[in-house]
């Protein structure tokens, strides 16, 4: 009897009952569990399940191709009927009570409403903590050796939630002035989507604040040979200009260089409000829109 079984469906398929992996060999049974597991709220009909894995095939043949999956199933699985309750007419992932049953998609969207949550709290320190932890969980698209009809939606869905959590986690380390992290994440996020061009545009703004022109103007060039793949695509003119903006730099401005680490900004502590007005105008001196800052008050030791 399996005690705790995990299965990670975001990336390369896993299952391990405990510490120990659990080979499944057959893409079909990866694909039926992976659909039963995301709609185990209810039974499955198995004439909905033959007719999705097998579209192309007569009925009476889909139906027996469906029976000699759920022999391999028990084949990969011990125990299979402690997790999978099957009748005539139906299928459900149903694991028994005394099983602890973890899934990484249900961990990212758990996640993801945590970081909600303390985001309605104003509670940002919350935020970056579960958007970090949302992130790491994010391994890869939903499944990616499935090419089946059903689950493109349920993919491109999480692809797009795990692009708005990167997105968002990379602006709240920036106001942070955390440029190291948020430039790991936005890393994570072009590993994951090597064409999404406005992270190169964040990434390139993020090392030139570190201070690091250079490396800028590596990644404006690495964007460019990505997109060039693509036929008839090229940066958009607003990189383009980024790009251009970087090249007439002598220097990065002092104030913005890394060697301000977070610690070392005291004057704008509890001034959120402040630095995030003057980081948005200099975002947009970098896409191209010069603004004049003028800043006042008293100097700080």
């Amino acid at each position: 009897m399996i005690a705790s079984l995990h299965m990670s469906l975001l990336g390369d398929f896993l299952l391990l009952a405990g510490e120990t992996p659990l080979t499944v060999t057959v893409p079909r049974v990866q694909s039926l569990l992976a659909y039963l597991v995301l709609h185990r709220s209810a039974p499955q009909d198995r004439s909905h399940l033959a007719f999705l894995l097998w579209p192309d095939s007569e009925e009476a043949q889909a139906h027996t191709n469906l029976r000699q999956l759920l022999y391999h199933l028990r084949q990969s699985l011990p125990s299979a009927d402690h997790f999978v309750s099957a009748d005539r007419q139906s299928l459900q992932w149903h694991p028994a009570p005394d099983v602890h049953f973890t899934l990484d998609v249900e961990e990212f969207e758990q996640a993801l409403a945590t970081a909600s949550h303390a985001e309605q709290v104003h509670d940002l320190a919350g935020v970056r903590q579960a958007l970090e932890h949302a992130t790491r969980l994010y391994r890869g698209d939903l499944l990616p050796s499935c090419y089946e009809d059903w689950i493109f939606a349920e993919r491109d869905r999480l692809h797009q939630a795990f692009l708005h959590a990167a997105q968002r986690l990379m602006t709240l380390l920036e106001q942070e002035c955390d440029y190291a992290a948020a430039i790991r994440v936005a890393q994570h996020l072009l590993r994951h989507d090597v064409l999404h061009e406005a992270t190169y545009r964040q990434l390139m703004r993020l090392q030139a604040l570190q201070g690091d022109r250079a490396v800028a103007l590596r990644t404006y060039h690495r964007c460019a040979s990505h997109l060039e793949r693509e036929p008839g695509t090229t940066p958009s003119a607003i990189t383009r200009q980024a790009y251009e903006r970087l090249m007439q730099q002598d220097a990065i401005p002092g104030p913005l260089t890394s060697s301000l680490a977070p610690q070392r900004i005291a004057p704008l502590i509890g001034r959120r409000h402040q630095w995030q007005r003057l980081q948005a105008a200099w975002h947009q001196a970098i896409e191209g829109h010069p603004h004049l800052v003028l800043l006042s008050g008293c100097a700080e030791t």
